[in-house]
């Protein structure tokens, strides 16, 4: 009984330290690497497609867990660069939660431009 304790004790231990967070691939791309990841942030899928046709590559859920601020721009920013791992430089926010008692949660859909306007 106590070797499930302090798996459990453990597990807590790292979700507090650093977040959770999955990625979830839907079109694999080559990375992008981190000395060149520079993610831009849109608030809706409508402002991304301002831009032209996207391809979704992947969808990263996250938390502002084990950060002092608790807030969707922490979320946000705390998980944005996971989109360069998927091969993307660019992420819509999909959903946002935020009571102010707890955690701040977010879903961004990272994506590329097919054919960019901009």
């Amino acid at each position: 009984m106590i070797v499930p304790i302090r798996i459990f004790v453990a597990s807590l231990f790292c979700t507090a330290l650093f977040g959770c967070s999955s990625v979830e691939i839907i079109s694999q791309e080559a990375p992008i690497s981190d000395d060149k990841c520079q993610v831009k942030v849109y608030q809706t899928q409508a402002q991304a497609l301002k831009g032209g046709p996207i391809e979704e590559l992947c969808i990263i859920t996250g938390t502002s867990s084990g950060s002092f601020s608790h807030t969707i721009a922490t979320a946000i920013n705390k998980h944005k660069t996971k989109a360069c791992g998927c091969g993307a430089t660019n992420v819509y926010i999909e959903s946002r939660q935020h009571t102010g008692l707890d955690l701040a949660s977010v879903t961004l859909i990272a994506f590329r431009y097919t054919n960019p306007t901009r």
